[in-house]
């Protein structure tokens, strides 16, 4: 039926109806055009309401014995010795006022405090027969009706588990999306940032629950747990109501993550739930939980966090790899290159100079002060040079210096990783292992011949007047400056034909960018 046909069959108002549905102690069903269907057993709640407000019981009363928390028997009794005692005071008043009408005493002369000594007095409450005991049958609908549970920690750690997914999905997007800029994004320390990034994880969470409460009747969470909420007719939550509770969640559940502020709602709804009380977000609408055996619910809680970690840790190793990979033109090669400088970097931009799509060296300047050379800035790269068969083969770099320390070897590394990505040797199980070898192996000052990830890396060294040293890393010093002292390092890269290992070089153009 229709409110208008409802206002009609009980006598209410429709102010009155939509008070009554806004305290959660009417439920009516929606249609699917979102209008609300009235029942007879809606009319008839109704009327049950008009009554027991109409012999004053509270709304919290009347709520309570609704969601079987209190019995009608108990709720009378104590209204009935309420309104016994309210009647006693009532007469005693109605009683002093006719002996004050009689006496004929003027204003002014009044001695009120006999008066109101009467009154003051506490009423002799006559004693009430005790509530008769529940019948059997009446013990047994108790017992077989569906009880609300609580349960805050699995509650908490199911919610838990919905932002750990929401989270994963918002990261691997991003992480795939921006793939160059991705990585750094997880690594931001400022507590601003981590506060607005948690304040919006928590809206995407509560804004997402009503759907899944609404079509599914469980969250990812709750369902791992088997805690299932209701209304108080055990159907699914309307979009609207579901709703209206994230809304009430997010600030007297979470604080909305406000520092603080969130740890000071956490330990209110602690002592409620050490109280026996749900929160008011299900409360006031009457919401329930009721719980469901689930087998090997914690084991599948711990299996997904870890899974999800997983899936996260994957894809940011994947994120660390060059773009490109199989046979690389020039610009591909200077996207790689500059891809493993950027992640190489990480929070902190150093002079290591970007290539540009014909893969020269591109220098940076050093932004926020000034770079003084401590050891000379005699060092200079010459220009790459590359072998080119369908695809850059081999790149040779070459470098001299005559500074007084000579080290580092940024470039030669940059360029190892982006080949080796070109070779299709590289992936994200042996990216960090990769990075460390690859580093290890190009601070030898040494001539050698290694492969390396079907990479083949030759390197020569022509080193007059200088001494190893491990002082600043692996690097090359001179004692004196006096003294005559140079220093080249040529160090060829080739990528080796097929996945087998084997070196096995075949001619191809060698040629300096233009």
């Amino acid at each position: 039926m229709t409110i208008k046909e409802l206002e009609e069959k009980t006598g209410m108002t429709r102010a009155n109806i939509r008070f009554y549905e806004g305290e959660g102690l009417l439920a009516p069903k929606r249609l699917d055009n979102g209008y609300r269907d009235y029942s007879e057993e809606d009319a008839r709640t109704l009327e049950k309401i008009k009554l027991l407000r109409q012999l004053q019981l509270d709304l919290d009363t009347i709520r309570k014995v609704q969601q079987g928390m209190l019995t009608l028997d108990q709720a009378l009794f104590v209204q009935q010795t309420k309104l016994e005692g309210d009647r006693l005071l009532i007469q005693r008043a109605s009683e002093v006022c006719r002996e004050l009408g009689e006496s004929g005493v003027e204003y002014g002369a009044l001695d009120p405090q006999p008066y109101l000594a009467r009154l003051d007095a506490p009423p002799s409450r006559p004693v009430l027969p005790n509530p008769p005991p529940p019948t059997p049958k009446e013990e047994a609908a108790m017992d077989t009706a569906p009880k609300a549970c609580y349960h805050p920690w699995m509650r908490c750690f199911a919610r838990g588990l919905d932002m750990a997914l929401y989270d994963t999905l918002i990261n691997v997007v991003w992480l795939v999306i921006f793939r160059d800029w991705g990585f750094l994004r997880l690594q931001t320390a400022n507590l601003i940032a981590a506060t607005l990034s948690g304040m919006a994880l928590l809206f995407l969470t509560l804004a997402v629950e009503p759907l899944w409460l609404h079509f599914w009747g469980w969250t990812p969470g709750k369902w791992v747990f088997g805690l299932k909420l209701r209304d108080k007719d055990g159907e699914k939550l309307p979009i609207d109501w579901g709703i209206d509770r994230s809304k009430t969640l997010a600030w007297e559940g979470y604080g909305w993550n406000i520092p603080l502020y969130s740890l000071w709602r956490f330990w209110k709804n602690r002592q409620d739930a050490l109280d026996g009380r749900d929160g008011c977000w299900n409360s006031e609408r009457c919401f329930r939980y009721t719980k469901e055996e689930r087998r090997f619910s914690v084991q599948i809680f711990v299996g997904l966090r870890a899974a999800l970690g997983a899936a996260l840790v994957l894809v940011m190793l994947w994120s660390l790899l060059p773009p490109c990979r199989g046979l690389l033109d020039l610009p591909e090669f200077a996207r790689n290159y500059n891809h493993c400088l950027r992640m190489m970097e990480q929070g902190g931009e150093t002079l290591t100079p970007t290539l540009d799509a014909q893969g020269r060296w591109v220098e940076r300047e050093q932004h926020g002060g000034v770079v003084i050379p401590i050891f000379g800035d005699t060092t200079v790269y010459e220009r790459p040079k590359y072998t080119m068969e369908g695809g850059v083969a081999a790149v040779t770099l070459h470098m001299s210096s005559q500074d007084k320390a000579v080290g580092g070897a940024a470039r030669e590394y940059l360029t190892l990783l982006s080949l080796c990505r070109s070779a299709g040797e590289l992936n994200p199980f042996n990216i960090l292992f990769a990075q460390r070898d690859a580093e290890e192996l190009l601070d030898r000052w040494e001539d050698f011949d290694e492969d390396f990830l079907g990479v083949h890396v030759s390197q020569r060294v022509e080193a007059v007047g200088y001494e190893r040293t491990e002082a600043f890393g692996a690097w090359l010093w001179c004692e004196d400056e006096e003294l005559p002292h140079h220093c080249e390092k040529t160090v060829t890269f080739t990528i080796v034909n097929g996945r087998d290992g084997v070196f096995s070089p075949s001619p191809g153009t060698a040629h300096e960018p233009e």
